[in-house]
């Protein structure tokens, strides 16, 4: 499978890596944190106000950045 390809969010990882989420209408960096619950936390909200709610359903590896 290409890493480019969008996967449903059950197969993302939980280890804290960030990766890209998609919500069907949003898309934002987010990472699994275990607190007192587990769940999936902005890493960077975007539109989104800090109290909203984001519950991804695909994911995606984010790409390396370009070289200078």
């Amino acid at each position: 499978m290409a890493m480019s390809e969008w996967q449903l969010i059950e197969t993302a990882p939980r280890d804290g890596t960030h990766i890209l989420g998609w919500d069907g209408s949003c898309r934002a960096v987010i990472y699994w944190r275990i607190g007192v619950h587990c769940f999936w936390e902005l890493a960077v909200a975007g539109s989104y106000a800090e109290d909203a709610e984001f519950e991804p359903t695909h994911w995606i590896a984010i790409p390396e950045p370009p070289k200078a």
